[in-house]
């Protein structure tokens, strides 16, 4: 199949799925199903047309893990957050060598060590809000070190606008979940953003989310490895 028509037919798909769990199905099980469909059609769509480099081999792998992630978070009913969290972090890691493949030189150490120096940050306040009784908030900081270290230096590597466009709307969707879930740990009374972004009667997460991945299995694309 041509990759113009595929690439034609993947963004068509997934728009109306979109649409089917924003608009017409924004709850409920057939909600997550056509939610965990758009995921693994990107996987599908970057396992059938990535590019025989190894930009194309880790966009794959990023997309594997984060389907395999979604199906504790989103296709099972009961949430699994451990696990799916987890393979979220494999995913981020796939997706950070691959930003780290763009830079050369002094910008991938730069790169490191700012990571280094985030992932250290959020694991000591992950530990303090836990109180070291919860293995779920340390994974979570690791996790948001790798996203906003990527999205930072994404932008700072333009190299590939998809791709930073891709993991920026990852990051949108990531402070919904956290804001989402931050009543677990704090009182969000005291803080009104926080809580006008909790009372927001959308699915946010998703309105960010399913972009994103749908630019993530576009960026990199057959004729130029995804440079």
């Amino acid at each position: 199949m041509p990759r113009s028509f595929g690439t034609a037919a993947f963004v068509t798909v997934g728009v109306c799925l979109c649409t089917l769990f924003l608009l017409i199905y924004p709850e409920g099980e057939l909600c997550r199903l056509f939610q965990y469909a758009l995921v693994l059609l990107c996987v599908l769509f970057a396992w059938g047309y990535r590019s025989e480099t190894l930009d194309g081999l880790l966009s794959l792998l990023a997309l594997a893990f984060t389907a395999g992630a979604d199906l504790f978070l989103v296709a099972l009913k009961e949430a699994q957050w451990l696990p799916g969290m987890a393979l979220f972090c494999i995913a981020q890691l796939f997706w950070a060598l691959r930003l780290l493949r763009m830079e050369a030189g002094r910008r991938r150490l730069t790169h490191g060590l700012v990571w280094a120096l985030t992932c250290g940050t959020l694991l000591v306040v992950a530990v303090i809000l836990s109180r070291g009784e919860d293995v779920l908030l340390p994974l979570c900081g690791v996790y948001a070190s790798f996203l906003l270290t990527t999205v930072l230096f994404g932008w700072l590597t333009p190299q590939n606008l998809r791709f930073t466009l891709g993991m920026t709307l990852f990051l949108g969707c990531d402070i919904f979940v956290a804001v989402n879930n931050a009543a677990l740990y704090l009182d969000l009374q005291p803080y009104p953003l926080l809580q006008k972004l909790h009372d927001i009667p959308f699915n946010m997460m998703w309105a960010f989310y399913g972009p994103s991945q749908m630019l993530l299995a576009l960026s990199s694309p057959e004729e130029d490895g995804g440079r």
